[in-house]
């Protein structure tokens, strides 16, 4: 077998951590965190044992001793950098170990190894899967209350093989059967969908546009859980575009449309929030919501200079159709914010590529409509590993970007060198601020995709930032 163990060089140097492992690991492991170099995001170094009754292969990750203010003490980030490379070998039994300074950062660092193991593969060579264990443990002991961390790492998984699969695979349709197939066995949530025209007999001209010429129909996906006793109803909006050509104003420089299968990871990030927070039994109603579409080219495609008729009774002229992810999620935005009047409505979506450049590929760019929620967020991003940072919220500096001549709005800025990925957010607001109703948007294009593969981000951000309005961890 293979055992890994993970912690702070301070930490790989005291004897807690191998307590309870085979006779003379120990020695091993903590010679291995004094001569380690970590480095700013770790390092890993590897040994081949002789010791009897042990692993065949042990592999020690130190990690720096000294984080920012702006990285999660459970080292979510740097475990997924520094495991990743070792865990795309493993076969057969293998063991993780992974040594934390607090109890609270068990969370966190459960999502930077579960990330670790995507499930979506079509190569043809097959070999055996592996087998495995995670131990979290702290200087007082193990980590045993799992169930939540189980859960999330299930639910981050399984949106990585949704994000990872190509539109071939996952298109509306079967995108839709996945989301019923995973709630079938969930006590207290029903799913209905508005599907295709009918989306135009709700009022929803935004969402039906984007995806009326692909093969397969867009569609509104609901998912409420109503648990008995619930005193609050919380909704979550995520953006579920297949793929996303970029419609008549086509991506067509370089390769900008490769990878556009992971247009649906704010979708993903919803649904995996809303099965973990189901499955741990959260006290309150969720309504999750999810804008399906594929934003395709055909004879029926939607054209710059449409203007479409939108659920919040509003008009958007149409200057580029590859801002079309905005206009699925006011519809979806607005449909569940006016229906069941949540207390705070989180959206979440891999929104636009300026995101990366305000925030980075790491931390995703949140806009609040208020400094608590503000707040509460960046906390939530900390404790979960999932990093976030706050972008500017002024919406009447960003409402001028949207002005048209024709329609009570276009659907993409004048000015993109002005707050643009901001401004998106805003868009999707507009189209629910007379409601006055709290939101919260995390725009993740980041974040949720990197090195051409699927993170699972957002699962703990949105998770913790709900949990954390009942005073859950």
């Amino acid at each position: 077998g293979h055992l890994i163990v993970i912690g702070r060089q301070s930490t790989l140097s005291q004897t807690w951590l191998s307590d309870g492992l085979v006779d003379g690991l120990s020695d091993w492991i903590v010679r291995s965190g004094k001569d380690a170099s970590p480095g700013r995001l770790g390092s890993p170094s590897r040994s081949l044992l002789n010791v009897a009754g042990g692993p065949d292969k042990l592999t020690v990750i130190a990690l720096d001793d000294d984080v920012t203010h702006h990285v999660s003490e459970a080292r979510t980030e740097e475990i997924w950098r520094q495991l990743k490379g070792v865990a795309g070998g493993v076969d057969g039994n293998v063991g993780v170990v992974v040594g934390l300074t607090h109890a609270d950062q068990a969370f966190g660092a459960t999502l930077g190894v579960s990330r670790c193991f995507p499930l979506y593969s079509r190569k043809t060579k097959k070999k055996d899967p592996a087998k495995i264990s995670v131990l979290l443990r702290t200087e007082t002991g193990i980590i045993d209350d799992i169930a939540p961390l189980q859960a999330a790492a299930d639910s981050q998984r399984l949106i990585q093989r949704f994000v990872d699969s190509p539109a071939a695979e996952l298109n509306t349709e079967t995108y839709e059967a996945e989301v019923r197939g995973a709630c079938e066995p969930l006590a207290d949530v029903e799913v209905y969908s508005i599907v295709g025209d009918d989306l135009l007999e709700h009022g929803m001209g935004g969402l039906h546009a984007v995806g009326r010429t692909a093969m397969k129909a867009p569609r509104l996906v609901v998912m409420d859980y109503n648990p008995a006793g619930s005193t609050d109803v919380l909704a979550l909006v995520g953006k579920g575009l297949v793929y996303d050509t970029g419609g008549l104003s086509l991506k067509i420089a370089g390769d900008r449309m490769l990878t556009m299968k992971c247009d649906m990871g704010g979708s993903a990030a919803v649904f995996g929030a809303f099965l973990t927070l189901v499955k741990t039994g959260y006290a309150n109603r969720i309504i999750c919501t999810i804008g399906m579409a594929e934003n395709a080219i055909g004879p029926d495609s939607y054209r710059p200079d449409d203007v479409l008729s939108m659920h919040s009774g509003r008009t958007v002229e149409i200057n580029n159709t590859d801002a079309e992810g905005r206009l699925a999620l006011a519809d979806a935005a607005s449909y569940v914010t006016r229906k069941y009047n949540p207390s705070l409505v989180v959206e979440a979506a891999t929104l636009t590529g300026a995101q990366l450049m305000a925030t980075g590929k790491g931390h995703a760019g949140i806009c609040a409509t208020s400094a608590s929620l503000e707040k509460r967020a960046i906390a939530a991003g900390l404790l979960s590993g999932d990093h976030c940072l706050a972008m500017l919220w002024s919406p009447a500096h960003m409402a001028a970007e949207f002005k048209s001549s024709v329609a009570d709005m276009r659907n993409s800025v004048a000015d993109r060198m002005n707050a643009s990925s901001a401004a998106a957010g805003y868009f999707v607001y507009s189209h629910i601020e007379d409601t006055k109703v709290p939101f919260l948007h995390i725009d993740l294009a980041g974040p949720s995709f990197r090195e051409n593969r699927a993170t699972g981000y957002g699962v703990g951000l949105i998770a913790t930032v709900l949990r954390s309005l009942t005073g859950d961890k």
